[in-house]
């Protein structure tokens, strides 16, 4: 029900250049590493909103995207620049409540899966070969990931205001997507 309810969310994401571009197997290194910084800084702004607000059932340990992508950019030759105060400001407000967190959990977790298939397209791309850890995430463990997050926000999610997972999953892809988006 929360894939439908996100779906077009979903594909207006998939829509932003940058990812169309890694998506399609051709993005550059410049735009490869235009790419790991913008997700780096999303990551460490949404990250850090997140880890004091996690749900009991969440492991602090499975929000480890923005050391990944860390380790991408130092392998690339490229800085990982904080996350902007304002960017840290809409993460923060993505999550105001538990039922919210889980919405913002959802499109994580679901990046993480979404991970894979962006792997597969770039296995002949020289800019993704050179580093890919945040885009390999849990490498063939990434399904057990995403069917364990799946059972946590069944079982975490019960109890809290169904309506309000929809909008947070929502707004979170597109902070993201407006994120991507601001610079070419």
């Amino acid at each position: 029900m929360l894939r439908a309810q996100t779906q077009e969310s979903h594909e207006r994401l998939e829509r932003v250049a940058l990812l169309a571009e890694l998506s399609s197997g051709s993005i550059t290194l410049p735009r490869y590493r235009h790419y790991l910084g913008r997700m780096h800084a999303f990551h460490a702004a949404v990250e850090g909103a997140l880890l004091p607000r996690l749900p009991p059932a969440y492991a602090a340990a499975r929000m480890n995207h923005g050391a990944r992508l860390a380790r991408d950019l130092h392998a690339l030759g490229a800085p990982a620049v904080p996350a902007p105060q304002p960017l840290c400001r809409a993460a923060r407000a993505l999550a105001p409540s538990p039922a919210a967190v889980w919405g913002v959990l959802y499109v994580l977790e679901g990046a993480r899966l979404g991970s894979q298939v962006l792997l597969r397209r770039n296995a002949a791309n020289a800019a993704v070969c050179q580093s890919h850890a945040y885009i390999a995430g849990e490498g063939e463990r990434t399904g057990l990931f995403w069917r364990d997050f799946c059972l946590m926000l069944e079982a975490g999610a019960a109890p809290c205001d169904q309506q309000t997972l929809p909008p947070a999953a929502n707004r979170t892809f597109a902070l993201l997507g407006d994120w991507l988006e601001d610079f070419p």
